[in-house]
């Protein structure tokens, strides 16, 4: 059964890279040298075999005198080297002590070369010349080269060794400070984790490495994202608190009202109970508003192609007969067709008609507007009412935010109506404006995506 590894750290990583980085050079060094040495080795050996080989075959060699004379006119390390003859009627010659202890010895070759192992004795590296009667075998030793090798890498092992653990303690100091920004990082994440109900103050932003400062500057904007939810959460709570207190209080007030005085006084019962009606009918409103919010949060859209100009214009006439302002409508002849979701457009038209409704005086009229560009299609509704200050049009889009504290009482509403608006808009993939209408109030333009063309 196989275990999963652990996680590594960056010291782990690092460490276990650099090592076998610095393992895998000294291995490619020794070898590159040791080869080089023991080729340059094989080749002066070769050199010498061919020199004494000529010598051999010039002088004849057949007793110690001459093998003397030889050796010394070569050049060669007679420690080292040494001659078997071998006569054509099966006799040897041994020109040195212990060659014939070389010849009897056993021996193992090495491929492809001209070495010869020989046990007890080392490396050797072996000719055999034939010449008139005689054969003669030569060994060359390769002390000198093993003796090289040994150092080599004795030394080179030592060299490794200290780049390993001089390459371990920087890993170690490289590590460390690589891991800090990403260490201070983490934590101030998981402060920022365990208060979630929090402001979160933004994580600390290293200049570098770049990598972690972006990061941590990802991680500020989520942040900051997140306090914004956050708070427009709790204020709308507490909105939501407002509005739902004054009215519970109103009816709570007239209940008692009617339950002291009611005996005594009834004339106050059909007053109370009038207020009571209008009060629950507020409250029932604002929490179909927070409802219809709430599910607009939550929606999953699924936009089609639909005619703007048909679904304005059934709007308009249904609209027209419940409100006292005319109602005008204008667009183009032909169909003006648009991405979006019937009932959410229809939602979102009668909103703001019941918005231009509350805002403008009797007599002045409502302006519904379609046009179409080749990227967009735009729905207006204009009222001429007062108009919205400039100080006022980045916030009527928020949760029960009211332009007019003064007349919230006097004008019906909840402050969700626009909050809806925008929400529905969004979702259908679109932008909402607000700017002044000539030569006095508002006018709401809604941004939409145009429909593909149809295919033939």
């Amino acid at each position: 059964m196989s275990t999963k590894r652990a996680p590594r750290t960056y010291t782990d990583i690092i460490r276990h890279s650099v090592t076998s980085l610095l393992l895998t050079i000294g291995l490619i060094i020794v070898l590159t040298v040791s080869i080089t040495l023991t080729v340059d080795q094989l080749f002066r050996a070769q050199d010498q075999a061919e020199k004494l080989s000529t010598s051999l075959q010039t002088t004849q060699v057949s007793n110690f005198k001459d093998w003397l004379a030889v050796n010394q006119g070569s050049g060669l390390n007679s420690h080292n080297t040494f001659v078997l003859i071998k006569q054509s009627d099966g006799t040897t010659t041994s020109l040195l002590p212990h060659t014939s202890q070389l010849a009897s010895a056993s021996t193992v070759s090495v491929p492809f070369t001209h070495l010869v192992y020989i046990k007890k004795s080392g490396l050797y590296f072996s000719e055999t010349l034939r010449t008139g009667t005689r054969t003669y075998y030569l060994y060359i030793g390769m002390h000198v080269l093993v003796g090289n090798l040994h150092v080599l890498i004795a030394v080179l092992i030592i060299a490794i060794g200290l780049s390993l653990l001089i390459g371990l303690l920087y890993v170690r100091r490289l590590a460390k400070s690589l891991s800090a920004p990403t260490l201070a990082l983490a934590n101030a994440a998981q402060q920022a984790a365990a208060n979630p109900e929090n402001t979160q103050a933004e994580l600390p932003q290293p200049e570098e490495p770049v990598e972690v400062a972006q990061l941590a500057r990802d991680f500020n904007q989520l942040l900051a994202a997140q306090n914004g939810r956050l708070e427009r959460e709790r204020q709308f709570i507490s909105d939501a608190s407002h509005e739902l207190r004054t009215p519970i209080a109103t009816i709570r007030g007239n209940l008692k009202l009617i339950e002291r005085r009611g005996e005594q006084h009834p004339e106050v019962i059909p007053e109370s109970l009038g207020f009571i009606d209008q009060e629950s009918l507020r409250m029932q409103h604002l929490i179909e508003n927070l409802l219809h919010l709430s599910r607009a949060d939550r929606a999953d859209v699924s936009l089609q192609p639909l005619n703007l100009r048909e679904l304005a214009q059934a709007v308009v006439n249904h609209y027209q007969p419940l409100v006292s302002q005319p109602v005008t409508f204008d667009s183009p002849d032909t169909s003006v067709m648009a991405l979006a979701d019937t009932d959410m457009l229809h939602q979102i038209l009668t909103a703001l008609l019941d918005n231009a409704h509350k805002y403008s005086p009797e007599d002045q009229p409502i302006n519904v507007t379609i046009a179409q560009t080749k990227d967009a299609v735009t729905l207006t509704v204009a009222d001429h009412g007062a108009g919205i200050p400039a100080a006022d049009r980045e916030h009527i889009f928020e949760r029960f935010y009211r332009v007019d504290a003064s007349r919230s009482t006097k004008i019906e509403g909840s402050g969700l109506g626009l909050s809806i608006v925008s929400r529905l808009v969004q979702l259908n993939e679109g932008h909402i404006a607000v700017t002044d209408n000539n030569p006095h109030g508002a006018r709401f333009t809604v941004t939409l995506q145009p429909a593909p063309p149809k295919k033939n």
